[in-house]
Parts: structure tokens; C-alpha cells; sequence
């Protein structure tokens, strides 16, 4: 154990410790809400080279502390089992090689995992209520009327829902004319009031 603590606090570990301490900083950051721990990894320029390896979509905060502590573990396992005992001219060269290649590794691991990464973090757009515009909706309540009304609607991908039925002026549907299994054609969506008013069903649409 003695011999794991110093070589973290030794070259080339050293850099990856710190690494691993602002990494330490930014998790107690996003704990306390000072930071967003989802922020992309890349933006801008750096989008389009890291976007071909899975990488612009994995959180900063994570990138980084991937990236430390596969370095941190190799550099360590290095210093302590390959590197013990080596001095002069050779030991250094041996120490630069060896922070070079624990940051050619970590970063190997790291593009392997950041594609299985970003599945989590695919961030998914809820879907408008204006997507039902245009869609049938069976009747569900005894009937329809300018306050009142319930039907099953179903969104482009499937999903049915329970959406509040309502008629109103110039559609061609008079209050109560609707009764529970009618189909509606659903025409407007009222944001304010989540209501959903209804008309006929073309003739070509029930064929």
C-alpha cells in the first residue's frame, strides 16, 4: 500500500492524480449544483473529431474521470512493479514512456467505452400533443360536448393515450352528436387548456 501512495504522489502518476482530483472537485460541484455534470464533452470544433469515436455525447465529468483513472491504474501497476529500482538517465526515459503510455491507454479505454456510455445520455425529445393533429380518436365517454369528453387517441409511434375530446364551432359536430366507440377526427390541440376539439372523419379515411 505504502509503495501504491508514493507513486501517486510521484511522475508520471502525479498528473494523473491531479487529473483524478479535479475530477474529485467536479463530482462535489455538480452535487451541490454549482455545475452541470451533463455538459457535452466536446462543443464547437472539437465536435466533429470526437464525434466519429462516440465521444461528444459521454459528460465531461465522466470523460475525464474514465480517462484518470485508467491512467492512474497503469501508470501505478508501471512504477510499482516495472519501474522499482531503476535510476539515472534510463529511469527517466523509463518514467516519460510510461506517462505516455498509461494516457495512450486510458484514452484507448475511454473511445471503447464512450459509445456504450452515450447510449445513457441520448437525450430523447418528449413529443408535442400536435402530433395527434390530423390522428383518429375513439370516443371513450358516454359523449362529446363543448365541455366535456374523453377518447383514445395514438401518437405516430403506437402509443395510445386518454386525451380530453371536445367539440366546437365549424367543425361539422354538434355537442352530444358523438357517443362512446365513434371515431373522431382530432383537428385542433388547445395548449392552455389540454383540450383537443374534434370534426368528422373523411369518408377516405375510414376505407
Amino acid at each position: 500500500m505504502s509503495d501504491v501512495l508514493s507513486a501517486s504522489i510521484e511522475l508520471p502518476t502525479l498528473v494523473f492524480t491531479a487529473l483524478l482530483a479535479i475530477a474529485g472537485c467536479m463530482w462535489l460541484l455538480s452535487l451541490m449544483g454549482a455545475i452541470d455534470i451533463e455538459i457535452d464533452a466536446a462543443d464547437g470544433l472539437l465536435d466533429d473529431a470526437l464525434e466519429p469515436l462516440g465521444l461528444s455525447e459521454v459528460p465531461a465529468t465522466i470523460m475525464l474521470t474514465v480517462f484518470a483513472l485508467a491512467g492512474w491504474f497503469v501508470s501505478v501497476l508501471t512504477s510499482v512493479y516495472v519501474l522499482d529500482g531503476w535510476f539515472g538517465t534510463t529511469a527517466v526515459l523509463a518514467l516519460l514512456a510510461t506517462g505516455i503510455g498509461a494516457a495512450l491507454v486510458a484514452l484507448l479505454f475511454v473511445a471503447w467505452l464512450a459509445p456504450r456510455l452515450a447510449v445513457v445520455f441520448v437525450t430523447t425529445t418528449a413529443p408535442s400533443k400536435r402530433e395527434l393533429l390530423g390522428r383518429i380518436a375513439e370516443v371513450r365517454s358516454a359523449t362529446v360536448t363543448e365541455t366535456t369528453g374523453r377518447g383514445e387517441a395514438t401518437w405516430p409511434d403506437g402509443t395510445v393515450s386518454t386525451v380530453d375530446l371536445r367539440t366546437t364551432a365549424g367543425t361539422g359536430v354538434a355537442p352530444g352528436e358523438l357517443k362512446r366507440g365513434d371515431l373522431a377526427l382530432i383537428v385542433e390541440w388547445n395548449e392552455a387548456t389540454d383540450d383537443f376539439f374534434v370534426g368528422r372523419v373523411p369518408a377516405e379515411l375510414l376505407d
